[in-house]
């Protein structure tokens, strides 16, 4: 009986361990792209874009869903934060480097900041352009920014 606890609380610790590296990988992803953006292109076996989204809603200071509706006041509120990345479903992510450096947009009726961003397409295509052209026209895509300090 005395080996079975001895296993039991064994076992126990092994896991909490675990799950405590996980939390320390999962929040890696994040970081790495927070402080060099390129890294989301050395995840390796996983779609990076796919890995941050599940890992930043856990950690970021805001997360906005937007759409066409509500795009400016998004842009507005993420001014406030150090960094905005915006993940488009698994297939784009974009990091606004400029909010002042920004291009009007008819279709999203608002002036759309000048950022770099990631294309999945098997391999990732790295684009810098105004958000609007990399993030395309107003659909019924999910697009969420991740807003952190």
């Amino acid at each position: 009986m005395k080996n079975i606890i001895s296993i039991l609380i064994i076992a126990l610790m092994v896991g909490c361990g675990s799950d405590q590296n996980n939390d320390s990988s999962n929040t890696s992803i994040v970081s790495n792209v927070l402080e060099n953006f390129s890294s989301i292109e050395n995840v390796e076996n996983e779609n990076g874009i796919a890995l941050f989204q599940s890992h930043a809603y856990k950690i970021a200071n805001e997360q906005i869903n937007f759409s066409k509706d509500n795009v400016e006041d998004m842009l507005n509120e993420a001014k406030s934060y150090k960094h905005c990345i915006i993940v488009i479903g698994d297939h784009t992510i974009v990091k606004v480097l400029n909010y002042d450096d920004c291009k009007q947009s008819g279709s999203w009726r608002a002036c759309m900041p000048y950022v770099e961003g990631y294309i999945k397409k098997g391999s990732y295509d790295y684009q810098e352009d105004y958000m609007n052209n990399i993030i395309g026209l107003p659909d019924d895509q999910e697009r969420t920014a991740y807003l952190f300090n």
